[in-house]
């Protein structure tokens, strides 16, 4: 009899919507995690490597599909493997996408940075950081503002909008990727799915978002509001490293003695582990390194901003 994971290959997209997990959920973006307990903002991403059905969560581990299905109802291998048993007769073997060559995805980039200019006063970007209470007087050439743009939702419906760009920079200095917000033209999030977006491709470990010139001191957080409001509540120079997942990995740049981490206060302490996982990494690697999370739960480092200067 042909096993389990052999029979369910290529299927588990359709095996585990039949199992009550969202759609949404296996995008192969990185989203909140759809297990019992978890949660999170973006800590989970289901890439369905080579048909089958792997998952990574940086709160509840990596697995395939059976792995998945076990941690999804809190079963053995044996009533996981009759559970999917039940709904894979249901599930069509997906098509798989066709991938970008290294040169095609290069070009792509370029195409997308080309589009966009430099950030000015009142443009869509610049309402957006201004509302959100890190508005400056010269942006960082990092960030760019893009007058239009393609968005497409999981159902392959297209529309466009302003966007802000934002460079992924690996820890040598090298652009690897685009990162997008979308906007509208009065300078708020879109109302789409997805406000926030990388490109296809690599994100390697260490890279982020330059905001900002430093010296021997660096701070690192989450996303790119997050970083500047830290900027500019505690005077470091502070990069984004765009998520959780990002922080976690990161890598400091040569030149660096000490980093401050600008970790969220989730409700289910997702920010807080990879902000201190980051921290006693950085530390056994002999950095300075302190570690600083918002006194109220739910926040991170822009809501603190924006409500000090709303209560001013």
């Amino acid at each position: 009899m042909e096993k389990i994971r052999d029979r369910a290959r290529g299927r588990w997209h359709g095996i585990m919507t039949a199992l009550g997990v969202a759609s949404s959920a296996l995008t192969g973006k990185h989203r909140p995690c759809p297990l019992p307990g978890c949660g999170g903002k973006d800590r989970f991403r289901f890439d369905d490597k080579e048909g089958n059905g792997t998952f990574f969560c940086s709160h509840c581990g990596a697995g395939d599909g059976v792995h998945f299905v076990m941690k999804l109802r809190g079963l053995d291998f044996k009533e996981a493997a009759a559970a999917i048993e039940g709904v894979i007769g249901s599930a069509p073997i997906g098509k798989k996408k066709k991938e970008m060559t290294p040169a095609e995805r290069e070009a792509a980039l370029s195409r997308l940075w080309d589009s966009a200019g430099r950030i000015t006063r009142g443009d869509p970007v610049d309402r957006y950081l201004r509302g959100r209470g890190v508005g400056l007087d010269f942006y960082p050439h990092t960030l760019r503002f893009a007058p239009s743009i393609s968005y497409q939702d999981d159902t392959g419906r297209r529309e466009r909008h302003p966007a802000m760009l934002a460079a992924l920079i690996d820890v040598d200095g090298n652009a690897v990727n685009i990162h997008r917000t979308y906007l509208t033209d009065d300078g708020r999030k879109a109302e789409v799915d997805e406000v926030r977006k990388m490109m296809p491709g690599g994100f390697p470990a260490g890279a982020s978002i330059r905001l900002a010139p430093h010296g021997s001191v660096l701070g690192i957080a989450e996303g790119i509001e997050t970083a500047l409001a830290a900027t500019a509540l505690f005077g470091v120079p502070c990069w984004s490293a765009v998520n959780s997942t990002g922080l976690e990995k990161w890598l400091a740049p040569a030149g660096i003695t000490e980093v401050v981490v600008y970790g969220d206060n989730d409700p289910k302490f997702g920010g807080q582990a990879a902000a201190f996982a980051l921290a006693h990494r950085l530390a056994c690697a002999g950095l300075i390194t302190s570690v600083q999370i918002p006194p109220m739960v739910g926040e991170d480092w822009n809501d603190v901003l924006t409500k000090a200067r709303r209560a001013a």
